[in-house]
């Protein structure tokens, strides 16, 4: 007897698959006729009960809700590995830039001929690029896109982090909770740069 639930129920799983896969518009009528068009041999009411049986509704959403997570964590790390890499790029650049700066103090016969404007220019680069150093911007795009760049690291992150709730109210509420959190911290960020 436990052969035959077992056979029924390894039958189940793999009709269930075929059923997942019909995506949102999926159907049992729609089920039943792609199983017969596949040849397989089953009556509608077979596959009502094995959907109440072995609860494919709820198998629906649990595979949704971990597929949404999934791709989440993707977007995430995504986002992680390109930072990355373009922390690499704009290090690789700073390590030209000051190689070519030290080539250019070192032979006083060029910094002879600088003009004005050029030693200027060299003097607000090295004021900006001590700023930036020590975390002070000079900028108020740089502020502002530095913001934005925090805020959407963030608001990925934190849809994350409330996907994982399965009551869409309770996800709504903890989600305008958390965000509203975030935006006061943001405004207390830029605020503190301000200053």
């Amino acid at each position: 007897m436990n052969r035959r639930a077992d056979a029924a129920r390894e039958k189940a799983d793999l009709i269930f698959q075929v059923y997942y896969q019909q995506g949102p518009d999926r159907s049992l009528k729609r089920l039943h006729s792609d199983l017969e068009a596949m040849g397989v041999s089953i009556s509608p009411a077979t596959l009502k009960r094995y959907s109440k049986k072995y609860g494919w509704q709820e198998h629906i959403r649990n595979q949704d809700t971990e597929a949404s997570q999934q791709q989440n964590q993707r977007g995430v790390e995504d986002v992680l590995d390109m930072n990355e890499r373009h922390t690499q790029v704009a290090r690789a650049l700073q390590g030209a830039g000051v190689s070519a700066l030290q080539r250019l103090l070192a032979d006083d016969s060029r910094l002879g001929n600088l003009k004005a404007s050029d030693i200027t220019r060299l003097v607000d680069l090295g004021i900006k690029a001590e700023r930036k150093a020590i975390g002070a911007s000079s900028d108020r795009r740089e502020i502002t896109l530095e913001t934005w760049n925090d805020v959407v690291t963030s608001v990925v992150k934190l849809f994350t982090e409330i996907n994982e709730e399965p009551d869409p109210d309770s996800r709504a509420a903890r989600f305008a909770l958390r965000i509203d959190r975030l935006g006061a911290e943001r405004l207390a960020e830029v605020a503190k740069k301000g200053d």
